[in-house]
């Protein structure tokens, strides 16, 4: 039986209702499993088609689709379907009202749900299959859809796909017509389904065919067939089982290896391991390139980096691709056929370079159109388009999938015929990131690319380009991008004026923000500065961007800036807003004071059909409350800034690399441990020498060295901050005076539980504790003293390249001794560790602490520490040592979602990911083990959460002579919004805002504070 559209509707409802709730929320996990679960024996039937359903679950995955309906064009369509009088037709419009909070969705469930539709039989309900068919003859008709879309037949019986999709929304429902319409505009914000989970509860082994068939009707037959033939059975299947049976199949994409940030030279060390292949990033366009011999000349495909078939519009470049593969000649080494990555690029015979991005448009239409070229020049003759390879996937019946990168390299040189302008292989250096001079050898080779103005590094680990062995390492198979623009103090612009908003109810609906007014904003330069500053005349300004802000930037702005806007044509500014440059969206509000804000980005480049330069990739940072118009850039400054960034750019001398170098130290965790190479400021060729920089296997290939650096004045002396007095976000009876009055707890009682708002250290020592139930011991006696960090080996000065988040954590506390407890310190008076026995606190059959309690936390100063003791180290990147849970140990609960995105946040923070079980923490705990633990958990499912802390009660984690060790538990979602505030912070050149800094990082872990296990 086909599987009903009201069975998806119930999930998506579900969802959305669970993103509602304040209190009580469940995971979205858990949620799509027990839909799952639920539907699981119509699914195992075999009659529902697989393809639909995941076409309908996840319709932005469905790039080959295009339906050329957008949402004020589907409202006129609802409107006659339904019948809609003038009045009707008004309330279903009101989507387009600013600070509405509704998209067209709501408003058609509105409008059914006052005049609903007449209620069909089962036998008529409308079903998933059905939908998909008609959503494919629609896309059928549109000419940017894929060429498979385009020519497939046309199904029996349809009739007119308009009239049919009308039929559908008349034997809907008024809840299940409101997700038909987000359907349609393959939009379901708020609710956002991760494909992973979708496809993992449908069946275990789909994650893996997806990545090797990208294709979901393709992965769908692969699927059903070997559950058919039972070569596999539902469960998690054997390495051997899943190489044998994930081959690539030409003329089907194959999916994309996961892709990081690197955000320093730190992080990368961290995520990398062992050989590390350093590759120069081509700012061109992703080609995956399958070459099928079976079709004679017809034997080239190529998809683009959406999966979408780029065949015909990239047809410029198959000249290209066989000269380099010498298809057709007696010397080709491909016999039947073979898949291949590259990057197409435009060369210049003239220059004799490849030009820049921009340039691409000329020579590659869309659909047959070139969009966005009426004011470039046209293309001229001595330019062409270039391949550039960097993988291969498989050669005739071979596939390549399971073999290292550094073979694969191997293969594709000895296939490729490099020729200049025409194909060449993607230049690069081998890192060992073992060796101590790894951290030097990756600086200087970002350093070179960074002064040669160039578009960044990947750094590709020696591993098989998909890994499905049950013990893969944790960045395992992943790419490393590393640009400029990621680093702190690379890519700031200045300061330029939003002067002007759009809104859009999809994108409004994102954030938890009510009465949103605008959610695109026009960033723009000042033309007439001049006149303005001497006859105050009416400010003109060019419109160069349109950006979107993040969660507390849009926090800031409503609560902060809050301009006051009129519509455009009642505005006292004028604007020049190229058609380009908003892709003929209008600003529907112009501000009258524009507020200023700090912009920073990757580089500049000429946007269609302007004519002039603007941001590429652009982000707002931060706004300045107290500056005007006046302070922004005017259009001039911009392009001359523009002119400069993109000239030719010579040979780097050895300043500029060497303040390219010093940049990129500053950008590196503060108080991180440098290699010794790195020890002083002199930068020496011999630092990029050693015998970890191996080169390819084409000398031609890898970079050219960078010149000598003149040497410069040893600075051995690091200042830091001091590490201050922290309160831990905890009930204060645990820290307050857990030291002073546990001792004197019989051993058989039991201490009653505190419920209200905690009180702050001073407070708590004036009237008894109200402890909780706790299963640990006092928190100074569990920890060596200060004086003991400080002589121990660990206090010694190590490479960077020796650093890991899994290093001990040193900490060198000025005046009275203070002790490391849970994610903060407090400052107590040392006690005797031979009087420990005497402090211990009674074992209960309970867990620690409330959950969810609140409490307060008291951030590091800023008092510089004497420079004749060892200086702290802190290892999170973001911002170094304001961040209070840099170099921690974290488990991650099992029913987490979105793991991949943690585990980078985490590594951020110098955080060490250990897995999802307690266990894990076993082998590290003991004496030895400085880290404090960490736990992050879904709080919205209590019983879940309950049941991790039992798990952690299980493992008995220990401190020095048998001391039980606090867990500091979170929910998942502090991460996120703690990241976004400390990188704003960290962005600050002042310290102006540290005082609200401080307020919004404790609201901040406040607000997801879980308990101690």
């Amino acid at each position: 039986m086909p599987f009903a559209f009201t069975f998806v509707c119930d999930l998506l409802q579900q969802l959305s209702d669970n993103q509602q709730l304040r209190t009580g929320q469940k995971i979205d996990a858990n949620i799509v499993k027990a839909w799952f679960e639920q539907h699981r024996g119509q699914l195992n039937r075999g009659d529902t088609d697989p393809s639909a359903l995941l076409s309908t679950l996840l319709p932005d995955k469905r790039t080959d689709r295009v339906y050329g309906i957008q949402a004020p064009r589907l409202e006129k369509k609802i409107a006659r379907v339904i019948g809609l009088g003038r009045s009707r037709i008004a309330e279903l419009s009101r989507w387009k009202t600013p600070g509405s909070g509704v998209d067209l969705g709501d408003c058609v469930e509105r409008i059914l749900t006052d005049t609903p539709n007449p209620i069909f039989p089962n036998s008529s309900r409308v079903t998933v299959e059905e939908i998909d068919i008609i959503l494919h003859a629609i896309a059928r008709k549109c000419r940017f859809s894929s060429p498979a879309i385009r020519s497939s037949p046309v199904p029996s019986g349809l009739g007119d796909p308009e009239s049919a999709l009308a039929g559908i929304f008349k034997r809907l429902s008024a809840r299940d017509a409101k997700w038909f319409t987000r359907l349609i505009l393959k939009d379901y914000r708020p609710v956002a389904l991760d494909p992973y989970v979708v496809y993992r509860f449908y069946h275990p082994l789909l994650p893996s065919l997806l990545k090797i068939q990208d294709d979901f009707a393709a992965a769908a037959r692969l699927l059903h067939e070997h559950l058919q033939n039972r070569r596999v059975v539902q469960g998690s299947p054997s390495k051997s089982d899943l190489v044998r049976l994930l081959k690539p199949t030409l003329g089907i994409k194959v999916g994309r290896q996961p892709w990081l940030k690197g955000r320093s030279i730190k992080h990368c060390l961290d995520m990398g391991r062992g050989l590390m292949s350093c590759e120069k990033k081509i700012d061109g366009e992703y080609c995956q390139i399958h070459i099928d011999l079976s079709k004679g000349k017809d034997c080239i495909q190529i998809f683009s980096k959406s999966g979408k078939d780029s065949t015909q519009d990239r047809f410029n470049l198959h000249e290209a691709i066989r000269a380099s593969l010498k298809l057709g000649q007696p010397s080709c080494r491909i016999k039947k056929g073979a898949i291949l990555e590259g990057e197409l690029v435009v060369y210049s015979e003239k220059e004799g370079k490849i030009l820049d991005f921009d340039k691409i448009r000329k020579h590659v239409h869309r659909s047959g159109s070139f969009l966005s070229t009426e004011q470039d020049s046209q293309p001229h003759h001595w330019e062409h388009l270039m391949i550039i390879y960097f993988d291969i996937l498989m050669v005739d019946d071979d596939t390549f999938l399971p073999l290292r990168h550094s073979e694969r390299f191997r293969r594709l040189t000895e296939l490729i015929e490099c020729k200049k302008g025409v194909a060449d292989v993607v230049q690069r250096q081998v890192i060992d990131f073992s060796d101590r001079d790894a951290a030097s050898t990756l600086r200087m080779a970002f350093g070179q690319c960074i002064v040669s103005n160039e578009e960044g590094l990947v750094l590709k680990p020696d591993d098989p380009y998909f890994d499905f062995s049950s013990t893969k390492h944790r960045f395992g198979c992943s790419n490393i991008k590393l640009k400029k623009e990621y680093f702190q103090g690379f890519g700031d612009v200045g300061d330029l004026a939003i002067v002007g908003g759009r809104y859009e109810p999809a994108a409004a609906k994102s954030f938890r923000i009510p009465n949103v007014k605008w959610t695109h904003f026009y960033l723009g330069c000042l033309e007439n500065k001049e006149e303005v500053q001497r006859w105050a005349v009416q400010p003109r300004f060019v419109v160069l961007n349109v950006v979107e802000l993040s969660a507390p930037l849009m926090e800031t702005f409503a609560r902060c800036t809050n301009p006051e806007a009129v519509p455009v044509e009642e505005g006292t500014i004028v604007l020049r807003i190229e058609p380009g440059t908003a892709n003929g969206k209008w600003p529907t509000h112009v501000f009258t004071n524009p507020p200023v804000c700090d912009v920073r980005c990757f580089s500049f480049h000429k946007q269609g059909n302007t004519g002039f330069w603007s941001l590429r990739f652009p982000a707002v940072t931060k706004f300045h409350l107290d500056r005007s118009i006046l302070d922004v850039m005017t259009f001039g400054e911009m392009q001359e800034l523009a002119e400069a960034d993109k000239g030719n750019v010579p040979v780097a001398d050895s300043q500029e690399l060497e303040k390219c170098i010093a940049l990129l130290k500053k950008a590196d965790p503060k108080g991180a441990r440098r290699d010794r190479s790195s020890q002083s400021t002199i930068i020496t060729s011999s630092s990029t020498s050693s015998a970890s920089a191996r080169l390819s296997k084409s000398p031609n290939k890898s970079f050219p060295p960078p010149p000598t650096c003149k040497p410069q004045t040893a600075q051995r002396a690091v200042v830091l901050p001091e590490q201050g007095a922290m309160t831990p976000p905890r009930s204060s009876a645990v820290v307050g005076e857990a030291q002073e009055n546990l001792a004197s707890q019989s051993p058989g009682s039991k201490p009653s539980r505190k419920h209200g708002p905690p009180e702050s250290p001073e407070k708590a020592t004036q009237r008894p504790a109200k402890m909780a139930k706790v299963t640990t011991t006092p928190l100074s006696s569990s920890l060596p003293s200060s004086q003991t960090l400080d002589s121990s080996p660990r206090a010694r000065r190590r490479p960077l390249g020796d650093i890991s988040a899994s290093s001990g954590r040193v900490n060198t506390l000025s005046g009275e001794h203070q002790h490391r407890s849970g994610a903060v310190f407090h400052s107590q008076p040392q006690l005797n560790m031979e009087e420990g026995k005497n402090n211990d606190v009674p074992e209960t059959d309970n867990l620690v602490t409330d959950l969810f309690c609140d409490s307060k936390v008291q951030l590091p100063s800023d008092k510089p520490p004497d420079p004749s003791n060892n200086a702290p180290r802190y290892p999170c990147n973001v911002s170094g040592a304001f961040c209070p849970f840099s170099n921690f140990s974290a488990v991650i609960a099992p029913d987490v979602p979105d793991r991949d995105k943690l585990e980078e946040l985490l590594s951020r923070h110098g955080i060490k990911c250990v897995g999802d079980d307690p266990e894990e923490w076993k082998p590290l705990d003991g004496p030895q083990n400085s880290q404090v633990k960490l736990a992050l958990v879904q709080a919205r499912d209590k019983e879940a959460t309950l049941e991790f802390f039992q798990q952690v009660e299980d493992v008995g984690l220990e401190w020095q002579r048998g001391k039980r060790e606090f867990v500091e538990v979170y929910d998942w979602r502090m991460l996120e919004p703690l990241t976004e505030r400390e990188a704003m912070q960290a962005a600050e050149e002042t310290r102006e805002t540290e005082g609200r800094y401080k307020a919004y990082l404790r609201d901040i872990i406040r607000r997801h504070w879980v308990g101690l296990a």
